[in-house]
Protein backbone atom coordinates (compact mmCIF):
# COMPACT_ATOMS: atom_id res chain seq x y z
CA UNK A 1 0.00 0.00 0.00
CA UNK A 2 1.43 3.40 -0.76
CA UNK A 3 1.61 5.62 1.65
CA UNK A 4 1.31 9.69 1.85
CA UNK A 5 2.60 11.66 4.35
CA UNK A 6 0.89 15.22 3.79
CA UNK A 7 -2.11 17.36 5.28
CA UNK A 8 -5.39 17.73 3.27
CA UNK A 9 -4.68 22.33 3.10
CA UNK A 10 -1.52 21.11 1.51
CA UNK A 11 -0.77 21.84 -2.17
CA UNK A 12 2.38 20.36 -2.45
CA UNK A 13 0.81 17.17 -1.19
CA UNK A 14 -2.42 17.70 -3.10
CA UNK A 15 -0.04 17.43 -6.05
CA UNK A 16 0.52 13.90 -5.40
CA UNK A 17 -2.84 13.13 -4.84
CA UNK A 18 -3.97 14.52 -7.84
CA UNK A 19 -1.10 11.62 -9.60
CA UNK A 20 -2.33 9.22 -7.73
CA UNK A 21 -5.98 9.66 -7.86
CA UNK A 22 -5.68 9.88 -12.01
CA UNK A 23 -3.48 7.15 -12.08
CA UNK A 24 -6.19 4.65 -10.40
CA UNK A 25 -3.77 3.88 -7.45
CA UNK A 26 -4.93 3.26 -4.18
CA UNK A 27 -2.60 5.16 -1.36
CA UNK A 28 -3.65 5.58 2.24
CA UNK A 29 -2.99 9.50 3.65
CA UNK A 30 -1.18 9.40 6.49
CA UNK A 31 -2.12 13.44 8.15
CA UNK A 32 1.02 14.80 9.19
CA UNK A 33 0.97 18.33 10.73
CA UNK A 34 4.15 20.15 12.02
CA UNK A 35 4.59 18.87 15.02
CA UNK A 36 4.31 15.37 13.50
CA UNK A 37 6.88 16.36 11.35
CA UNK A 38 9.40 17.36 14.21
CA UNK A 39 9.61 13.77 15.42
CA UNK A 40 12.14 11.06 15.23
CA UNK A 41 10.16 8.72 13.03
CA UNK A 42 8.86 11.34 10.51
CA UNK A 43 12.67 12.75 10.08
CA UNK A 44 14.21 9.21 9.69
CA UNK A 45 11.87 9.61 6.20
CA UNK A 46 12.65 12.79 5.74
CA UNK A 47 15.70 14.73 7.78
CA UNK A 48 14.37 18.32 5.94
CA UNK A 49 10.60 17.51 8.24
CA UNK A 50 8.59 18.79 5.07
CA UNK A 51 5.14 17.60 3.47
CA UNK A 52 4.81 15.69 1.30
CA UNK A 53 6.74 12.37 1.27
CA UNK A 54 5.41 9.01 -0.52
CA UNK A 55 6.35 5.90 0.84
CA UNK A 56 5.69 2.67 -1.04
CA UNK A 57 7.24 -0.59 0.70
CA UNK A 58 10.50 0.29 1.41
CA UNK A 59 11.12 3.14 -1.44
CA UNK A 60 10.76 6.62 0.49
CA UNK A 61 10.60 9.81 -1.91
CA UNK A 62 10.38 13.36 -0.52
CA UNK A 63 9.59 16.73 -2.53
CA UNK A 64 6.34 16.89 -4.61
CA UNK A 65 8.52 17.44 -7.83
CA UNK A 66 10.64 14.12 -7.33
CA UNK A 67 7.26 12.00 -6.44
CA UNK A 68 5.67 13.56 -9.56
CA UNK A 69 8.56 12.36 -11.81
CA UNK A 70 9.27 9.39 -10.08
CA UNK A 71 5.20 8.50 -10.54
CA UNK A 72 5.09 9.63 -14.51
CA UNK A 73 8.04 7.46 -15.25
CA UNK A 74 6.54 4.21 -13.72
CA UNK A 75 3.30 4.45 -14.58
CA UNK A 76 2.94 7.03 -17.81
CA UNK A 77 6.28 6.78 -19.26
CA UNK A 78 6.44 9.69 -22.56
CA UNK A 79 2.79 10.73 -21.71
CA UNK A 80 2.80 12.54 -18.76
CA UNK A 81 6.62 13.25 -18.49
CA UNK A 82 7.32 14.35 -21.89
CA UNK A 83 7.22 12.20 -25.51
CA UNK A 84 10.27 14.90 -27.05
CA UNK A 85 13.59 16.40 -25.40
CA UNK A 86 11.56 19.32 -26.35
CA UNK A 87 8.37 17.97 -24.21
CA UNK A 88 10.44 17.30 -21.50
CA UNK A 89 12.58 20.24 -21.34
CA UNK A 90 9.88 22.08 -21.16
CA UNK A 91 7.96 20.23 -18.01
CA UNK A 92 10.98 20.39 -16.04
CA UNK A 93 10.91 23.99 -16.69
CA UNK A 94 7.27 24.44 -14.95
CA UNK A 95 8.19 21.91 -12.19
CA UNK A 96 10.97 24.60 -11.58
CA UNK A 97 8.49 27.44 -12.04
CA UNK A 98 6.37 25.26 -9.66
CA UNK A 99 8.85 25.42 -6.56
CA UNK A 100 10.14 28.47 -7.13
CA UNK A 101 8.16 31.40 -8.52
CA UNK A 102 4.23 29.51 -7.86
CA UNK A 103 5.34 28.85 -4.32
CA UNK A 104 7.35 32.08 -3.48
CA UNK A 105 4.63 33.89 -4.82
CA UNK A 106 0.70 32.58 -4.53
CA UNK A 107 1.28 29.80 -2.15
CA UNK A 108 3.23 32.40 0.34
CA UNK A 109 0.76 35.06 0.19
CA UNK A 110 -1.99 32.10 0.92
CA UNK A 111 0.24 31.00 3.53
CA UNK A 112 0.15 34.04 5.37
CA UNK A 113 -3.38 34.71 5.12
CA UNK A 114 -4.80 31.14 6.16
CA UNK A 115 -2.07 29.90 8.73
CA UNK A 116 0.11 33.17 9.34
CA UNK A 117 3.37 32.19 8.03
CA UNK A 118 5.60 35.36 8.68
CA UNK A 119 6.65 35.99 5.23
CA UNK A 120 8.11 38.82 3.35
CA UNK A 121 4.77 39.93 1.81
CA UNK A 122 5.94 42.23 -0.52
CA UNK A 123 8.19 40.14 -1.90
CA UNK A 124 5.49 37.27 -2.63
CA UNK A 125 3.60 39.82 -4.21
CA UNK A 126 6.46 40.69 -6.52
CA UNK A 127 7.13 37.38 -7.67
CA UNK A 128 3.15 36.61 -7.97
CA UNK A 129 3.33 39.18 -10.45
CA UNK A 130 5.69 38.19 -11.91
CA UNK A 131 4.66 34.57 -12.65
CA UNK A 132 1.28 35.19 -12.63
CA UNK A 133 1.07 36.50 -16.55
CA UNK A 134 3.61 34.35 -17.97
CA UNK A 135 1.25 31.69 -16.94
CA UNK A 136 -1.64 33.18 -18.42
CA UNK A 137 0.26 34.74 -21.87
CA UNK A 138 1.27 30.68 -22.38
CA UNK A 139 -2.37 29.37 -22.34
CA UNK A 140 -3.72 31.92 -24.70
CA UNK A 141 -4.71 31.11 -28.04
CA UNK A 142 -6.42 28.13 -27.48
CA UNK A 143 -3.80 26.28 -25.38
CA UNK A 144 -5.34 23.72 -22.89
CA UNK A 145 -2.46 22.33 -21.29
CA UNK A 146 1.15 23.53 -20.44
CA UNK A 147 3.24 21.52 -22.24
CA UNK A 148 1.63 19.20 -25.48
CA UNK A 149 -1.74 18.67 -26.31
CA UNK A 150 -2.41 16.89 -22.90
CA UNK A 151 -2.19 16.89 -19.52
CA UNK A 152 1.27 16.31 -18.27
CA UNK A 153 2.98 16.66 -14.55
CA UNK A 154 3.45 20.25 -15.91
CA UNK A 155 0.28 20.76 -15.25
CA UNK A 156 0.06 18.65 -12.08
CA UNK A 157 2.85 20.24 -10.61
CA UNK A 158 1.72 23.91 -11.49
CA UNK A 159 -2.06 23.67 -10.94
CA UNK A 160 -2.83 23.25 -7.28
CA UNK A 161 -1.20 26.80 -5.78
CA UNK A 162 -2.38 28.62 -8.64
CA UNK A 163 -6.29 27.37 -8.00
CA UNK A 164 -5.92 28.08 -4.69
CA UNK A 165 -4.63 31.85 -5.23
CA UNK A 166 -7.86 33.31 -4.26
CA UNK A 167 -6.81 32.62 -0.63
CA UNK A 168 -3.52 34.47 -0.90
CA UNK A 169 -5.74 37.45 -2.09
CA UNK A 170 -5.60 36.73 -5.86
CA UNK A 171 -8.58 37.31 -8.23
CA UNK A 172 -8.02 34.83 -10.61
CA UNK A 173 -11.28 36.24 -12.70
CA UNK A 174 -8.10 38.94 -13.41
CA UNK A 175 -6.81 35.94 -14.64
CA UNK A 176 -9.30 34.18 -16.95
CA UNK A 177 -7.16 31.18 -18.98
CA UNK A 178 -5.65 30.58 -15.49
CA UNK A 179 -9.19 30.62 -13.76
CA UNK A 180 -10.26 27.72 -16.89
CA UNK A 181 -7.04 25.45 -16.78
CA UNK A 182 -7.86 24.59 -13.21
CA UNK A 183 -11.20 24.12 -13.67
CA UNK A 184 -10.34 22.15 -16.18
CA UNK A 185 -8.35 19.96 -14.23
CA UNK A 186 -10.36 20.26 -11.45
CA UNK A 187 -12.97 18.62 -13.97
CA UNK A 188 -10.84 15.61 -14.71
CA UNK A 189 -12.55 12.28 -13.91
CA UNK A 190 -11.47 11.03 -10.34
CA UNK A 191 -10.16 14.66 -9.58
CA UNK A 192 -9.33 14.48 -5.72
CA UNK A 193 -11.31 17.75 -3.70
CA UNK A 194 -9.74 19.63 -1.69
CA UNK A 195 -10.82 22.88 0.51
CA UNK A 196 -10.61 25.78 -1.63
CA UNK A 197 -10.29 24.04 -4.90
CA UNK A 198 -13.22 21.38 -5.98
CA UNK A 199 -14.61 19.47 -8.86
CA UNK A 200 -17.22 20.73 -10.36
CA UNK A 201 -20.15 19.05 -9.38
CA UNK A 202 -19.01 19.45 -5.73
CA UNK A 203 -18.67 23.03 -6.05
CA UNK A 204 -22.20 23.28 -7.43
CA UNK A 205 -23.66 21.04 -4.70
CA UNK A 206 -21.94 23.51 -1.96
CA UNK A 207 -23.20 26.29 -3.17
CA UNK A 208 -26.93 25.06 -3.88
Amino acid sequence: MIRLHGSAMSGNAHKVRIALALLGLDWHDEPTDAAARQSEAFRALNPMAQIPVYVEGDFVLRDSQAILAYLAARHRPGDWDGRTPEERGAIMMWLSHAANEIFNGPALLRAERLFDWSIDHDRAVVVAERILPVVEAHLAGGRDWLVGDRLTIADITASPYLALAPDGGIDLDHWPRIRDWTRRIAALPGFPSMPGWSAPALAAEATA
